[in-house]
């Protein structure tokens, strides 16, 4: 993370040098920014908000980063909840958000986000399709119940995006273990695909194995292969890491027929995914969703990748 650095009418040119503007009164080390992830950047930005906008109730992704949910590239707003009459409006990259529902709200290490239960909903009306089942599966294994989802969804009066909202609910799994998996999960489905098993485990000689997804009929392991494993970790234990998991591709290579790896990358542009899963001879059993290309489209809401 960066030091963000509060400034006012009697900071000098010196005390400037080497920072960017954030917002107004907030600085940032460039050196320091730069090198921040997207999230990461978002997070600083979150933050800034918070400090001058004297408490503001923080919603859509906003309160998901506070509450620990899946946050996407860098979202392009600050979103906060306001309760008063009228239309959302926006003030550089705050965007205030107003609704006839209203939001109920609770504070995280101090800051205050709207309760877990409306956040979720909130996102999934919003966001593409497999963005929002990843979001609710990451609820789910944090403890949040489903119908507590669905009562909410249930009760709002807002019409929009309830369609979207509801499919991803009925989407959710809470065995996907990570955001690249309940995307895959999503996107697997969309491309016509047989649905796998999750978390499937295997013994072998030392122990147990589990594979992201199985299709058991056709003898076939999915990977879905996320670098956030390997992070933040001293060398030593990363490649420790690399050494297990190539230790356990072998012996699940020796239970089936073929396992496919995919990433992040082969994900988001689904044509990629679609000739992995092909080529390892996963079964079809409907033609490609229409839907497939917008379920992982979110530049609408994220800022371009120039940014950084």
């Amino acid at each position: 993370m960066t030091r963000l650095v509060r400034t006012d009418r009697h900071t000098t040119p010196q005390q400037r040098r080497g920072t960017i503007p954030i917002r107004r009164g907030i600085r940032a080390h460039e050196s320091e920014w730069q090198n921040l992830l997207p999230h990461e950047r978002y997070r600083e930005r979150v933050l800034a908000a918070v400090f001058s906008l004297g408490d503001p109730l923080l919603a859509f992704e906003s309160a998901a980063l506070v509450h620990g949910l899946p946050v996407f590239a860098e979202p392009k707003d600050v979103h906060v909840f306001v309760t008063v009459a009228g239309h959302s409006y926006r003030h550089g990259d705050v965007l205030s958000h107003t609704g006839v529902d209203g939001r109920r709200e609770v504070r995280v290490s101090g800051i205050r986000v709207t309760d877990l239960v409306d956040t979720v909903v909130d996102l999934i009306r919003v966001l593409p399709l497999a963005f929002g089942v990843a979001v609710v599966d990451a609820a789910l294994r944090g403890g949040v119940r489903l119908t507590d989802l669905e009562d909410r969804l249930r009760t709002q009066r807002n019409p929009r995006g309830t369609a979207r909202a509801w499919d991803a609910l009925r989407r959710s799994a809470a065995l996907s273990e990570s955001v690249l998996e309940s995307v895959s999960r999503v996107v697997i489905q969309l491309l016509g695909f047989a649905a796998p098993e999750l978390q499937v485990e295997f013994t072998v000689e030392d122990g147990v194995r589990r594979a992201d997804f199985l299709w058991r009929g056709a003898g076939i392991i999915g990977e879905a292969d996320g670098a956030s494993k390997y992070l933040d970790v001293p060398a030593a234990q990363t490649a420790a890491r690399i050494r297990d998991e190539r230790r356990r591709e072998v012996q699940l290579q020796r239970l089936v027929t073929r396992i496919a790896r995919w990433e992040w990358a082969d994900v988001i542009v689904p044509a990629r995914l679609e000739r992995i899963l092909a080529d390892a001879g996963v079964p079809r059993v409907a033609p490609a969703d229409p839907r497939v290309v917008a379920a992982v489209s979110n530049a609408v809401r994220t800022v371009r990748a120039s940014r950084r």
